[in-house]
C-alpha cells in the first residue's frame, strides 16, 4: 500500500459516505422527523464514518488499540454491538455462535474490529440470512468461522489480483489481518479465520 492508495482510497470513502448521508435526506420528507428506518440508516452511516477516520488514521499513523484479552462472554458482547446496526441496515440476522470458545480469553479489541468489517465485507452475499459465525478455542487457536457460501473477499486472496479494491476497508483488513498474524481458509462449510494463541496464553 502506497501513500497515494491510501489517498485515494480515504477521498473514495469519504464521497460514498458523503452520498450515504444525502441518501438519508434524499428519502425523508423534510417537513417530518426521521421515522425509525431512516433513523437507523443515519446512525450506520455515521457510525461508519467514524470507523473509516480510525481505519485511515491506523493506516496512516499505524496506531492501532492497546492489544488485551476478554472474556468470552465480554468479547461476544462487544461484537455483537458491533454487528447489530450491519444486520439491521442489510435486514440479515447474524448470529454469533460459542462452537466451543467459552472458557478462555479472546484478543480484544482489534480481532472483534476485525471480525466486523470482515462480516460486513460478505454480508451482501449472506443476506437475507440469517449469518451465523461459530467461534471456537484451541490450545493453539482462537478460530471464527463465517458459515455459508459468501466468497473470500478479493482484498484478503494471497495474491491480489490488478483489479482489487483500493477502499480503505479492504486495505485496513488486509493491513491489520497481516498484523494479528490471522490466517482465511476457504472451505466447503464456509470462510475460517484462525489466530495463534501464544504459547503463554
Amino acid at each position: 500500500m502506497t501513500t497515494e492508495d491510501l489517498w485515494r482510497a480515504t477521498l473514495h470513502d469519504f464521497n460514498n459516505l458523503l452520498a450515504g448521508l444525502q441518501g438519508v435526506l434524499d428519502l425523508s420528507d423534510p417537513r417530518l422527523p426521521l421515522d425509525a428506518r431512516n433513523r437507523m440508516r443515519l446512525e450506520t452511516t455515521l457510525g461508519d464514518g467514524k470507523t473509516l477516520i480510525a481505519m485511515a488514521r491506523a493506516l496512516a499513523l499505524g496506531r492501532h488499540p492497546d492489544a488485551g484479552l476478554a472474556a468470552w462472554g465480554e468479547w461476544k458482547a462487544g461484537l455483537e454491538q458491533r454487528l447489530e446496526s450491519m444486520a439491521a441496515l442489510f435486514r440479515c440476522p447474524i448470529e454469533l455462535v460459542d462452537a466451543g470458545a467459552d472458557g478462555t480469553h479472546w484478543p480484544a479489541p482489534l480481532l472483534q474490529d476485525w471480525a466486523a468489517a470482515f462480516t460486513r465485507q460478505i454480508l451482501p452475499w449472506a443476506a437475507p440470512g440469517p449469518l451465523r459465525v461459530e467461534a471456537s478455542a484451541s490450545p493453539e487457536a482462537w478460530t471464527l468461522t463465517w458459515v455459508g457460501d459468501a466468497p473470500l473477499p478479493v482484498a484478503l486472496r494471497p495474491e491480489l489480483p490488478p483489479d482489487a479494491p483500493k477502499n480503505l476497508p479492504s486495505l485496513w483488513l488486509r493491513d491489520t489481518g497481516e498484523r494479528l498474524g490471522l490466517s482465511i481458509l476457504e472451505t466447503p462449510g464456509g470462510l475460517v479465520v484462525r489466530m495463534e494463541r501464544p504459547a503463554a496464553s
